[in-house]
């Protein structure tokens, strides 16, 4: 029986060095074979390379059209319009699952896949009407499931280009929103001990997702209204023992530590770690992030395979598990 295939996640340097290795292969060689080796993997149906929100928006605030297209090419061919879905999403699942099972209650099954969308917007949230705002039909929705390579590939060179940079502007706008709140809460929490910090960014996202855990709790027929209903152990335990909840705190109180500035680059990194770690049997990331995770002995934790340069894959890595 054929074993299911590994997930590999890639981070936008490592598709712009497979973008590279596809543009001109005697110019970039070793690119080229790292190339080679993925598509062979893909096409031997070993591994699947999904997309993230952060490489789909990274993709679409590129200025240059040619250079764009060149890359959104290779993503939508090499993932085939997969993508992993929000953080949300991948939150609100595996939160009910250790819910349910910290409450002795029977956890929901979960489908093979759970986490992967063949919407490309769904990397950003779930579709509903209701949380779009708008409709989209169900032919429009069929047409995009039947070649999702295409649809991906379409929003990424055909978007409106007035559309595009106001995406690309409103996005920034509430970066940086964000980036002020947590150098506030640097200031606050500089000088104090490294576990001290830790329990208190701990705390804060608990605070912050309060009211989603009730209504988690709610999906499995419990009533909690306080954080006193939830329980001490629990609530701990929703920290370190759910993954979106552990990897940003563990990423973001040494990212503190760091002697610069947390920058807008650092927040989409952030954003594809927690989404992409706990569900990727390879992560290859960006140096300074890796480097992070493994302080925090984040690829023991989640099995994951920690790589900072798309060109380390062996084929031994992309053989299925």
């Amino acid at each position: 029986m054929m074993s299911s295939p590994r997930l590999l996640y890639l981070d936008q340097n490592a598709w712009i060095a497979l973008a590279h290795g596809a543009w001109d292969a005697t110019a970039h060689p070793a690119e080229h074979s790292a190339l080679m080796r993925v598509v062979k993997a893909v096409q031997g149906q070993r591994i699947i390379v999904p997309l993230s929100f952060t490489n789909i928006y990274e993709t679409a605030k590129i200025n240059d059209p040619l250079r764009r297209r060149h890359l959104a090419h290779v993503q939508s061919t090499i993932s085939g319009g997969k993508v992993i879905r929000s953080r949300r999403r991948i939150f609100g699942d595996t939160l009910l699952q250790h819910i349910a099972r910290r409450s002795a209650l029977p956890p929901p099954v979960l489908a093979d896949g759970w986490f992967l969308s063949d919407l490309w917007f769904e990397a950003a949230a779930d579709y509903t009407p209701e949380t779009y705002g708008f409709e989209i039909s169900e032919r429009a929705l069929d047409l995009m499931r039947q070649d999702p390579a295409y649809a991906l590939f379409s929003y990424l060179c055909e978007t409106d280009e007035a559309v595009r940079l106001e995406g690309v502007r409103q996005y920034s706008a509430s970066s940086a929103e964000l980036l002020l709140k947590l150098d506030a809460r640097r200031k606050l929490a500089a000088g104090e001990a490294f576990a001290l910090r830790l329990r208190a960014y701990g705390a804060q996202l608990i605070l912050e997702e309060l009211d989603f855990i009730f209504l988690t709790a709610k999906r499995l027929g419990l009533s909690w209204y306080s954080v006193g209903d939830i329980g001490r152990s629990l609530l701990r335990s929703i920290v370190t023992e759910v993954p979106v909840m552990n990897i940003e705190r563990e990423l973001a109180v040494r990212l503190e530590d760091q002697q610069r500035e947390t920058n807008e680059n650092d927040l989409r990194d952030m954003l594809s770690f927690t989404t992409a770690l706990p569900v990727a049997d390879i992560l290859v990331g960006e140096k300074a992030f890796v480097g992070l995770a493994r302080q925090a002995k984040l690829g023991e934790k989640y099995d994951v395979v920690l790589l900072t340069k798309v060109m380390d894959l062996t084929d031994d890595l992309l053989s299925a598990a």
